[in-house]
């Protein structure tokens, strides 16, 4: 199965920290039956821009909404 920006925003959405691209790459095989790589993970994550950021020690958030 492939990857869907879908499940990445809920696997970080879901989780209760930051995750590593390879973190997030385990999860998606695990939970969604995916055949992901740590490359195709990160490259998405780059192109997802809106909604995700990178923090400085390289693991990835949801965006929070400020109200």
């Amino acid at each position: 199965m492939s990857i869907r920006d879908e499940d990445i925003l809920q696997i970080l959405r879901e989780a209760t920290e930051p995750l590593f691209p390879s973190e997030i790459t385990s999860r998606l095989n695990a939970e969604f039956g995916a055949r992901a790589t740590v490359d195709e993970v990160a490259t998405r994550l780059t192109r997802l821009k809106q909604g995700v950021g990178q923090l400085p020690d390289g693991r990835w958030t949801v965006k929070r909404r400020q109200a």
